[in-house]
């Protein structure tokens, strides 16, 4: 496993390039897919294989830009271009494109941090002086799907809550009512 370090990689994402940022309807999002597979040493995209890339979503198209541009890091150019294609096809990462504006991971240290390490554990490669600990911590960290499942799970659990809250309250008062009309 090869040791990639973080703060090269958001260091790249914050110098993205404006093209990577443009709107997906006047990039070929399949060709630049390709590109990058090529540059890794594998095959450009089919037909079959770069219609996910013209049908999906903007802001998932402008995710993938995105993420290719990190993609030509080079110390992840020597990446497996399997792993490569099935990062950029991860429903995790049309998930993450839902949630936060892609321009973001240009922008915002954390979000920049989360894309770095999210790619590098969809390549199973390793942040330089971490360990996997270290690593899954600090990625738990800054995980913007994690924590919004975290925010729908606590938003459920109140919900619950305020419902056996008014359940009981309820109960109470229907015991208070009964002992009233016994006097």
């Amino acid at each position: 496993m090869t040791d990639v370090a973080v703060a090269q990689l958001t260091r790249r994402l914050a110098d993205t390039p404006p093209d990577f940022l443009a709107d997906p309807a006047t990039v070929a999002v399949p060709a630049v897919v390709s590109d990058v597979l090529l540059m890794a040493g594998g095959t450009a995209l089919d037909a079959a294989a770069a219609a996910p890339f013209e049908a999906n979503g903007p802001r998932w198209q402008r995710l993938v830009l995105v993420a290719c541009w990190l993609l030509t890091d080079p110390s992840l150019r020597a990446s497996d271009p399997a792993a490569l294609k099935s990062w950029l096809t991860d429903p995790a990462l049309a998930k993450l494109s839902q949630l936060v504006d892609p321009q973001r991971f240009t922008q915002d240290p954390d979000r920049r941090e989360e894309l770095a390490r999210l790619t590098l554990r969809a390549l199973s490669l390793r942040p330089a002086n971490e360990t996997p600990a270290q690593s899954a911590d600090r990625l738990s960290t800054v995980d913007s799907v994690r924590r919004q499942e975290v925010l729908v799970a606590a938003k459920e659990a109140e919900e619950r809550a305020a419902a056996v809250r008014k359940a009981m309250e309820e109960q109470r008062a229907k015991e208070a009512a009964a002992r009233y009309s016994q006097v």
